[in-house]
Formats: structure tokens, sequence, C-alpha cells
């Protein structure tokens, strides 16, 4: 079994949730994206703030009209 990686931050999604409400986009609007619907277990990843592929980052940045910068922020983690 392969070790966990610890990384030395996460990146936060919170950037695209205000935009995406700014623009009266829902979650579930996400869904119907055409050409390139997001999937569910996709949408609740972001949300977690798992790891996306960059595939999503590009059709979320087309839809929202932006640049990764404006949807996502990378946090580095609080040295104790």
């Amino acid at each position: 079994m392969p070790k966990e990686r610890i990384l030395p931050g996460k990146i936060s999604y919170e950037k695209l949730f205000e935009r995406m409400d700014k623009m009266g986009i829902k979650k579930a609007d996400l869904r119907k994206l055409e050409p390139n619907p997001i999937h569910p277990s996709t949408i609740q990843k972001i949300i977690a703030g798992d790891t996306i592929n960059t595939d999503t980052i590009i059709i979320l940045c087309d839809a929202l009209k932006c640049q990764p910068k404006d949807i996502m922020e990378y946090i580095p983690n609080k040295n104790d």
C-alpha cells in the first residue's frame, strides 16, 4: 500500500464559490455545463477541497470566463 503524502498546504476553492455566487451560478449548474458537464463526485471533491484534475479547472475557467487564480488559492499549512 502506498504511503500517504503529507502536503505542505491545500487548495481553497472559496474564490470559485464567491465568483459563482456573484454570477448567480449554483453548484448544481456545474453538472449541466455544455459540452463538458462536471460529474457530481468532482463537485463534491471541490466542496471538500480535495484534489481535482486540470481538465476540471480548464472547464471551470472557460465557463466562468476567468483564470485559475480567480477560482482557487494555495493555503500553506500553519507551522505549529
